[in-house]
């Protein structure tokens, strides 16, 4: 129950910080009228969204949330099987870009997670727990480090949402300053209940809201 408070609670404080990010946004770009944010667009979740909305929901909503935490929160205060989601999820994440382009989506998903799992179950098999106990004692040393640079470095990759080439400016960095404070909100909840599944669960509400949200006003009810 303790846990499920703090998932709540945790996904009250990230709505606040969006609010607030939004009146001190417009508070800013009243006095720098240089900072135009409508320069940059999500063009390709705003084309997946036209396109095919399921397979954007399922994306979206549930794909991105479990492999991103597997990327950006599993060093942080790290289960020995933490270490191996880690260790598995980025070849596993690289490997399945040589998956042909016309090959069903729901079929690159699925093809996805059972890669990911026998990968997964081979790391648990090859590297027991003892073998990681040395450098998860050196990474919950430094969890609130870890803590500070997963979420920079989460929030940065976001930057492709918006260009094709990673570059960095004012409105960029604007842009993606929500998916650094929704890192550290994300990670403080990996710390708090001392489990992967709870940041993968505020991470699926997270992009749930905005994916409602994106529905709600591009259809303008």
């Amino acid at each position: 129950m303790l846990k499920l408070k703090t998932l709540i609670s945790s996904f009250f404080i990230l709505i606040g910080a969006y609010m607030l990010y939004g009146i001190l946004l417009s508070i800013l770009s009243h006095f720098v009228p240089s900072i135009d944010l409508n320069t940059y667009k999500q063009d390709g979740i705003l084309d997946l969204l036209q396109s095919n909305m399921l397979r954007a929901f399922v994306l979206i909503v549930v794909f991105a949330p479990i492999a991103e935490e597997m990327m950006f929160r599993t060093l942080i205060a790290p289960r020995h099987i933490d270490l191996i989601l880690f260790i598995a999820v980025w070849p596993v994440f690289f490997l399945v870009r040589f998956v042909p382009l016309d090959v069903h989506w729901a079929v690159k998903i699925t093809f996805t997670l059972i890669f990911l799992f026998a990968v997964t179950y081979i790391g648990r098999e090859l590297l027991p727990k003892n073998r990681t106990s040395a450098i998860r004692n050196w990474l919950n040393k430094h969890k609130n480090l870890l803590l500070i640079i997963t979420s920079l470095i989460f929030g940065f990759v976001h930057i492709t949402n918006y260009v094709d080439a990673f570059t960095v400016n004012l409105t960029l960095f604007l842009l993606i300053l929500p998916r650094i404070i929704a890192g550290f909100i994300l990670g403080f909840v990996k710390l708090k209940n001392t489990s992967l599944i709870w940041s993968i669960l505020l991470h699926a509400m997270n992009n749930g809201m905005a994916f409602a949200f994106i529905i709600f006003f591009r259809n303008g009810i």
